[in-house]
């Protein structure tokens, strides 16, 4: 079931199997939505590999994925996917600098 959800992680927000290991060993509410706790290791990115080709190979990729769409339809949920943008914000050149003074960290 975890990997399950990992896969739809990776569908919904873009990510490579690569970035879809990385951002479970760094996001809390992936690990959360996914089953695993803060101290549990997460899978490495072959196993996403793995999974999905067992999925193909049983020809349970579609199937599932086809039933989770209807479920969520039939909840009225919309997925709405994107990306992952990861940020960190740094101190303006010059406090006048008028494009960046609206970051201007409070306190």
């Amino acid at each position: 079931m975890a990997l399950l959800k990992a896969m739809l992680l990776s569908i919904w927000y873009d990510l490579s199997d690569v970035k879809l290991a990385e951002a479970l060993d760094d996001r809390g509410s992936f690990r959360r939505f996914c089953g695993f706790s803060a101290s549990e290791p997460t899978p490495e990115r072959t196993a996403f590999v793995r999974f999905r080709r067992a999925l193909v190979v049983h020809g349970l990729d579609k199937t599932l994925f086809d039933e989770i769409t209807r479920q969520l339809k039939a909840k009225a949920i919309r997925v709405k996917t994107g990306t992952l943008v990861d940020a960190t914000i740094i101190a303006s050149a010059s406090e006048d600098d008028e494009e960046g003074h609206w970051v201007k960290h409070k306190g």
